[in-house]
């Protein structure tokens, strides 16, 4: 009984060592081979100039250069090709020289109004009460005119009202689906509503609210259509009826 023991007691001792042998043998062997694959040489894409939030996948790709990097140099979701960002665009701001990542990208209709503004386009967000921002009349995709009443800043008697903007789109409101909703309104009772306008247009938009009073007016959806541009004056409003 003994010797069976001690038998039994030696060949689990050389079991447990070859094991541990193999083991060690495995884990050798596997650390070159890791080692090995982080020195590995990879082809990765950077920008050769700066990028902005919306920037078309496309217009990027038209200024890459390429880098060989090791593995281990390799970032998480690197750009491996260019295929892998065309139709996307831009989320986040990129820097020329680093390397390029997906989740730096996202499809158009991930940017909410991002998506809906190209070239001139600026998104503007302008307050008012509920009469001049058409609070709970607008929706997103209505078309706007805006009309204002200025006061010549050398002549406190000549006041005229004119409209300075026409058919400009509505982005967002408060009521809008989501991706289309402003948080409003404030403390203050002051709604708000998101307009697309060009960067002049945007201009134009700032001077009305800063020297006089404005207000939004809804364009129709059938075949809209605008009279002659025209001032009213105290002698044109009194003169009889527009038409």
């Amino acid at each position: 009984m003994t010797i069976n023991y001690r038998i039994r007691n030696i060949v689990i001792a050389a079991v447990l060592a070859a094991t541990a042998g193999l083991l060690t043998v495995i884990y050798i062997t596997s650390s070159k081979s890791d080692a090995k694959a982080s020195k590995e040489s990879v082809r990765v894409y950077v920008p050769s100039k700066d990028f902005g939030i919306g920037t078309a996948g496309s217009k990027v790709t038209d200024a890459m250069t390429t880098e060989v990097v090791t593995r281990d140099q390799l970032v998480s979701d690197a750009v491996t090709s260019p295929a892998q960002i065309k139709g996307l665009y831009l989320v986040q701001p990129v820097v020329k020289g680093e390397q390029l990542t997906l989740k730096r990208f996202a499809q158009a209709k991930e940017q909410g109004v991002r998506a809906q503004l190209v070239g001139k386009q600026r998104g503007v967000q302008v307050s008012g009460d509920t009469n001049q921002v058409l609070a709970g009349t607008l929706t997103p995709g209505d078309r706007v005119d805006v009309v204002a009443n200025i006061k010549n800043p050398q002549n406190n008697t000549d006041i005229r009202a004119v409209v300075v903007l026409r058919d400009l789109r509505v982005l967002q409101t408060e009521g809008g689906d989501a991706g289309a909703s402003i948080q409003q309104p404030d403390a203050n009772g002051q709604h708000a509503v998101l307009l697309a306008m060009s960067d002049e247009q945007a201009a134009r938009m700032m001077y009305a609210m800063k020297n006089g009073d404005w207000s939004l007016q809804l364009r129709p959806v059938k075949k809209p259509a605008d009279s002659s541009r025209s001032t009213a004056t105290f002698g044109s409003v009194v003169a009889g009826e527009g038409k």
